[in-house]
Formats: structure tokens, sequence, C-alpha cells
């Protein structure tokens, strides 16, 4: 079943009062990819804003997902998807359970695994619209889900990380983390699994091994966490209110790079392939999104705002749109780059 924006997320959102751009420079060159970075344009308001009625505010949890065309964020104890091409918004799942509440999302190909707050995971299967599996090994709600290729692995509040296996379906479960996983992030070669925890430490997993390398570092609980997609052994990860800095790790050998206090807490990480640069999504002070240039960690732009800390984030597949969805219950739109040989083109129920 479908339906209308207005009639799911309401209308409350209001029209941004400011729409000024912020233009982003690069150090001038001859070469065309500084051009492009040159001439880049991130505006100050976001072009769609949708509204998020009853999202649970809490720092631990993974509510938003952005696979393929179709974005989904959990509302309570439901499942709302997006689709980005039709901007029909439908209801795809509720949980069952009494007094459970969707605690992770994370979409693979054409399923959406969806964890509860009773430790419970169901897949979702999109093509033949319905729930296809429901399963359960963890005994405390399920804050953390990440795909590889063949296996999916969750976290739950225990500490507890378990891999399923979808060949076979066997299931492994291995205990580090002393406290509630709430980060959980395959490289992009499948090789190590990081995981972070409100133990305020994080962890590197080998692919079917359950020992694992302690990093130590952070002085909070540390759910933001992103593998540079063009050097698969290094690690990002941001820390939260009391800790406020974003470090940068080599998994190989657990040394850390570098660190950057940001001033706010870090509740997200996105890498940006196309331009080398981070963004990162923000609590407590500024509630906002800010761009990095990885090579130096230098700020390149604040953007993004929120009238309360910005929860999660999600990027579009082809890196030129990032969603914001914050404890201020509002999903915004931002362009973050033009589209490849087409011109950006504005929706017309974007600005409400």
């Amino acid at each position: 079943m479908h339906f209308n924006l207005s009639d799911l997320f309401g209308a409350k959102a209001k029209r941004p009062s400011s729409f000024a751009n912020s233009y982003l420079f690069s150090i001038p060159t001859m070469t065309e990819r500084s051009k492009r970075v040159e001439q880049r344009v991130i505006e100050s308001a976001p072009y769609k804003i949708l509204d998020a009625p009853g999202l649970i505010d809490d720092y631990y949890l993974n509510l938003l997902d952005w696979s393929s065309n179709r974005i989904v964020i959990a509302l309570g104890d439901a499942c709302y998807s997006y689709n980005v091409d039709t901007k029909e918004v439908s209801e795809i799942f509720r949980a069952s359970q009494d007094h459970a509440y969707i605690s992770s999302i994370k979409g693979h190909e054409n399923k959406l695994a969806i964890g509860d707050s009773c430790g419970q995971i169901y897949v979702y299967d999109f093509e033949c619209g319905r729930t296809v599996d429901k399963r359960q090994y963890h005994t405390g709600r399920v804050a953390s889900i990440s795909f590889n290729d063949r296996v999916m692995s969750s976290g739950d509040k225990s500490g507890k990380i378990c891999n399923l296996d979808a060949r076979t379906s066997n299931v492994m479960c291995f205990e580090g983390h002393t406290q509630e996983v709430c980060g959980l992030k395959w490289s992009p070669n499948s090789e190590y699994l990081a995981s972070g925890s409100n133990d305020n430490t994080v962890r590197v997993w080998r692919l079917g091994s359950p020992i694992s390398r302690q990093l130590k570092g952070h002085e909070s609980a540390v759910k933001a966490l992103d593998w540079c997609p063009w050097k698969f052994n290094v690690l990002c990860t941001g820390g939260g209110t009391k800790d406020k800095t974003i470090k940068t790790w080599d998994a190989d050998n657990g040394k850390l790079i570098k660190s950057t206090n940001v001033s706010s807490q870090v509740c997200t990480i996105n890498h940006l392939k196309k331009y080398k640069e981070l963004i990162t999504g923000h609590g407590f002070q500024d509630n906002d999104l800010k761009l990095w240039k990885y090579s130096d960690m230098r700020l390149v732009s604040s953007f993004g705002s929120h009238d309360s800390r910005v929860l999660h984030t999600a990027l579009s597949p082809d890196e030129c749109t990032i969603v914001s969805l914050g404890a201020d219950e509002s999903v915004k739109f931002w362009k973050i780059a033009d589209k490849p040989n087409k011109q950006f083109k504005r929706d017309s129920i974007g600005l409400r």
C-alpha cells in the first residue's frame, strides 16, 4: 500500500529561511579534477524536507538506509520505504511483538535486514513485498547490522556479534566488547569487520576468526565508523559527546594514523570516493553535517543544520546526495555533487 507524503510524514517542516550558497574551493591547479572541485556548490539549505514523526532519539540505534532507489526509515515499531524515483512512501514492516521497536536496519541487494529491541532479525524482500525470514540468536536489542557479499553481521546490547553465512545458514557468534555494539561495518574487500561500542573501543575482526584487534583511544561510545574506499586497510572512527574526535587507523597493524578534534559529538561518517573527502554528522553541540578533506582533515564546509543532533546519514549510490535524519524528526536531502553528465534538477515537491 502506498501513502501520500503528507499523509504519512505530516507537514510541519518549514521552508528554510535562507537559500545562500556555500562555495567549496580547492587549491588552484590546471588539472581537470581540481577545476571540478573548485566549481562544486553545496547549498546551505536542503532541497527536500520530510517529516519523521515518532523517530526514537537514541544515539546507539541505526535507523536509516539508502540502497538502490529506496530510502528506508524506521520510526518506532514500523519501517517505511521512500521510492526516490516515484516519490511514493509505503509501510513495509511493523513489529508484531508487544512493546518491540526497531533498533537497526540495513539493505543488501533486494533485501532489508531489520533488527528489533527483542533481539530478533527479520529479512524483508522488496521483490515479493513481504518478510521472508526471521531469526533470533541475540538476547538483547540488535543495534547494528552490516553485510559483506555473503555474510550478515549483527551486534547487540550485550556486546555480542554474530555472523550469519547466507550459503549455509550457519551462525558464528563471538564476544569481545563489554557493552552495546552500536557501529558495525565490513571493509570494501570483505576482509575486515569493524565494530564500535559503548565500551569506548573499536575492534577489528578478520573474516572467519573469533579473535579481534582492539583499537583504544576514544573516550566515549563509538557509533560512527567507515572504511576508506580507496585504502581498504584504513578505518575512520568518531567518538561521542565526551570524546569529539575523528580518528584514522591502520587496520593491518592497529596503529593510530591521525586524530582530529571536531568539537562536537560524532554520530556518522561517510567517505566520498570521487573527491577524497569525508562527511560527518554531528550531535551536541553543532547538530550539523561537516565536509573534510581526507588528506589533512581540513574542514571544507559546515552545512546540513538540524534543530537537534543528526543521528543518521546515508549516501545515495552515486554519491551526489546525502540524506540526514535528525532527532528533530526531520529528514533532509542535500546535494553534494552534480550527477555525471547531467545538470542537477530540483524536485518539484522539494521545499515546503
